[in-house]
């Protein structure tokens, strides 16, 4: 009897070890062909902000407030060719690579560009902790702390504005004064993102009290979208109502 209990731990052990084992080579290989800033290249899509409507399978609980390829048509954005074009839902699960081209064996994805879904994590003024999955909408690359160039649409911000008070928050956390991001570049010289969800009225840098979001810095952004999985980021939605992640 004893041996036979000791036989079935012993069982146990050999398939956590490979579950364990499966899982590590599955990390390091999404670390070198993927390159996304996650222990995981995952992320499960829990809102409806990029929801399309009747174009997806998907989108249990969510209302498509129409307009998205407009509004960006009506900026000069052409939508031909989009990452994303048919949008995603509450519930899916999106493969993710590197944000910025880097870190991965080949280079096979370039930096992110206006059009592009991106997740990024939060900053210190605006509530909540878990990471946004919106489109890039506008980018401005900034050179010795002023505007050098712009890209896509500013929506209801100014290249003022950013000479005037978002660049200014960037080198306040880089020279140690008050930071109102918990991620920032280390110079003068970077990105800064204009993003919106697809199915929201308006980028999430505008809006009332400011938005969702400040100008969203490249050293937020943590993965880029790559591929839709349908239904499979129910799951950690589950789990997060049984144990509050």
């Amino acid at each position: 009897m004893e041996e036979k209990l000791i036989e079935e731990v012993k069982g146990w052990v050999r398939d956590l070890v490979e579950v364990f084992v499966v899982l590590a080579v599955i990390i390091i290989l999404s670390k070198i062909f993927l390159g996304a800033n996650l222990l995981l290249p995952l992320v499960a899509v829990t809102s409806c902000s990029m929801y399309h409507g009747g174009s997806l399978l998907s989108g249990a609980g969510c209302q498509s407030h129409s307009g998205w390829d407009g509004w960006l048509d009506g900026r000069n954005i052409s939508v031909d060719g989009l990452p994303f074009y048919y949008g995603f839902s509450k519930g899916d699960m999106i493969i993710t690579v590197t944000p910025d081209g880097g870190g991965v064996l080949l280079p096979l994805f370039p930096e992110t560009a206006v059009g592009d879904v991106v997740i990024y994590n939060r900053d210190k003024l605006h509530p909540g902790n878990e990471p946004i999955i919106h489109r890039v909408v506008g980018l401005v690359r900034v050179s010795d702390w002023r505007v050098e160039g712009v890209e896509g649409t500013l929506a209801c911000l100014t290249i003022e504005g950013f000479n005037k008070t978002y660049i200014r928050h960037v080198r306040d956390c880089v020279e140690g004064g008050e930071c109102f991001y918990r991620d920032y570049p280390d110079s003068g010289s970077f990105n800064l993102y204009i993003t919106k969800g697809d199915n929201n009225p308006y980028p999430d840098q505008c809006g009332s009290n400011g938005g969702i979001a400040l100008p969203v810095n490249e050293r937020q952004l943590v993965a880029r979208g790559w591929i839709r999985i349908p239904y499979l980021g129910w799951l950690k939605i589950a789990l997060n109502e049984i144990i509050p992640l």
